[in-house]
């Protein structure tokens, strides 16, 4: 007798201690983390539940507890199908559900890697949002927002690949499941899974109209440098200068662009979705008698017809002077190579002849006045000052030296004009072939201010700064491209981007981790959200561009590897 009871003793022991085999447990045990289940106010009650199958009973799925746990039958297969369904009192507007695993120490148990979310019309399931490759939940809920909002009275989730319990039987556990709708996800909504490891991107998070006291939360661009050079011969382009034309941009650049001879000459590539691509690259301007023709500025004018303005080097002597150029549709130019008949003229500027106006040449024009701004690197033979030099011109070919700008031994790039609050306020684009690029508010475009910073290089790869254009239309600063390179020759350039844009930071709720503070853009309007776990819960906060004016906190929801997310706001 006193053996068989040791028999049953034992039989027990390897029932309740876990000693880990193939078989399923024949108790029912929840979650070895128990917790509280907080619900929220814009969750809806679930009143029924059905399950495809039933080890443990299902009843479980709607207790508010964490300690009692549904569990499917055992499968022999992970690519086995095992659903879930729950409904309402009734038709409700839902745009997130919300499954708790069943949790022990290691994580999850019996969480499904793939599956589908239906939601119900009354009379057939309709396939919301599809998962897979779904990394295992670590401690908290699981929230997952719909793509829209749908009015339903039930929710049916179908798992097509199975997650194993902490024995290795393979099964489909929860806790509990969930719904609600919160108009807090109107804002922010779900757009897919790219399953990119530990990343995730939010778009529509580019900067809005300009602000001058939020204009400092930049982030690179993830690809930098996102313009090199064509294959095949030198590789050195830089000098872009970017025009909106119509729903594309035209960026236009000067260098080497694949070519074997030494000569800059002047090219475009563009972009018709918002520089997350470029098309292939055309000659513009050739260098034709000249050495080098490069260092343009571009500009779409009012009535339609295009203007460039560049630099020219001839033979000899070797003192580079602005040209220029025109277009009826800024494509095809006239000249389309460099020419001595079509160099600007200077009055009032000493020794103009002696003057090396090399690397900036910037046009802006306003209200029938061509306004110049060109350094020159001849100073000491010429008697003038390494500052910002200011000309005009009624007829964009012969122009007036008015004086200096901005007493700074920095090289003008670009000037756009954008207005706050009635305030017109011209913003110059600024370098000194260093690790820098400065930037200079005006108060007229006679009239700027002490420069400050606008960005340091990110690596050795962008470490000599050469040559920068702004991003800009309808009042909107989008970013600054820039051309840099690794080395103080200054010859081995690409273009580079960075973009003005309001800030991500996502906290999770479980662990406090905290992702966002290193982004990268993916163009003007996209960040890079890079993690360092697979899956958290917890809440994003989005910030204006100055980094600290909070916009919008999202509700509870779980962020995933390759999530694409929309802010709307």
């Amino acid at each position: 007798m006193k053996y068989r009871n040791l028999l049953v003793i034992i039989c027990l022991l390897i029932v309740w201690g876990g000693c880990k085999k193939a078989s399923v447990r024949t108790s029912q045990r929840g979650t070895t983390l128990p917790r509280a289940i907080t619900w929220q106010p814009t969750d809806i009650p679930v009143t029924s539940v059905a399950t495809s199958s039933q080890l443990w009973s299902n009843a479980a799925l709607k207790d508010s507890s964490a300690t009692t746990v549904w569990s499917s039958n055992t499968r022999s297969d992970v690519n086995s199908t095992e659903w879930v369904a729950y409904w309402f009192n009734g038709f409700h507007d839902v745009n997130y559900i919300k499954m708790l695993p069943r949790y022990d120490h290691t994580g999850a148990q019996g969480f499904p890697v793939k599956f589908d979310i239906y939601w119900s019309n009354g009379s057939s399931w309709v396939l919301s949002r599809s998962d897979t490759a779904f990394p295992n939940p670590q401690t908290e809920w699981v929230i997952l927002p719909l793509p829209a909002t749908v009015n339903t009275n039930g929710i049916r989730i179908v798992a097509t690949k199975l997650g194993k319990d902490d024995y290795g039987n393979i099964v489909f556990q929860l806790a509990e499941v969930g719904a609600g709708y919160d108009a807090g996800l109107n804002n922010f909504t779900w757009q897919g899974n790219n399953n990119t490891n530990r990343e995730n991107e939010i778009r529509s998070v580019g900067s809005g109209t300009f602000n001058p006291n939020k204009i400092s939360n930049w982030n690179y661009d993830a690809r930098n440098p996102i313009i090199t050079a064509n294959a095949g011969g030198n590789s050195n382009v830089y000098a872009p200068y970017i025009v909106s034309n119509g729903g594309a941009w035209n960026i236009y650049f000067g260098g080497w662009d694949g070519t074997t001879d030494g000569h800059d000459r002047i090219s475009i590539t563009v972009s018709n979705d918002n520089f997350l691509s470029f098309n292939p690259h055309a000659l513009m301007i050739d260098h034709g008698v000249m050495t080098h023709v490069n260092n343009e500025t571009v500009m779409k004018k009012p009535d339609g017809s295009w203007l460039m303005y560049y630099t020219t080097l001839p033979g000899s002597p070797q003192l580079n002077k602005p040209a220029y150029a025109t277009s009826t549709n800024g494509v095809n130019w006239t000249p389309n190579a460099g020419s001595a008949s079509y160099l600007i003229t200077m009055n009032g500027y000493p020794n103009w002849s002696l003057a090396d106006v090399n690397g900036s040449n910037v046009i802006y024009y306003e209200n029938g006045v061509f306004h110049l701004y060109f350094n020159d690197f001849n100073y000491t033979n010429t008697g003038n000052a390494f500052a910002v030099h200011h000309a005009t011109s009624t007829d964009m070919i012969n122009f007036t030296y008015t004086g200096d700008v901005l007493p700074e031994g920095l090289v003008a790039q670009d000037v756009k004009k954008f207005t706050y609050n009635s305030t017109g306020y011209y913003m110059m684009a600024l370098h000194l072939n260093g690790s820098f690029l400065k930037y200079s508010l005006g108060a007229s475009p006679t009239n700027f201010s002490a420069s400050q910073q606008l960005l340091t290089n990110l690596s050795n790869a962008d470490k000599y700064i050469t040559s920068a254009g702004y991003v800009a239309k309808d009042n909107r600063l989008y970013g600054v491209l820039y051309g840099a390179g690794p080395v103080s020759s200054l010859d081995h350039n690409a273009i580079h981007a960075k973009w003005l844009q309001k800030k991500v930071i996502f906290i999770s709720d479980g662990t406090g981790a905290r992702w966002g503070d290193v982004e990268r853009a993916y163009g003007p309007d996209r960040i890079r959200l890079y993690m360092n776990t697979d899956i958290e819960t917890g809440h994003f906060y989005i910030y204006d561009t100055d980094g600290t004016t909070l916009l919008y906190t999202s509700p509870a929801l779980t962020m995933r590897s390759g999530d694409i997310w929309n802010y709307n706001l």
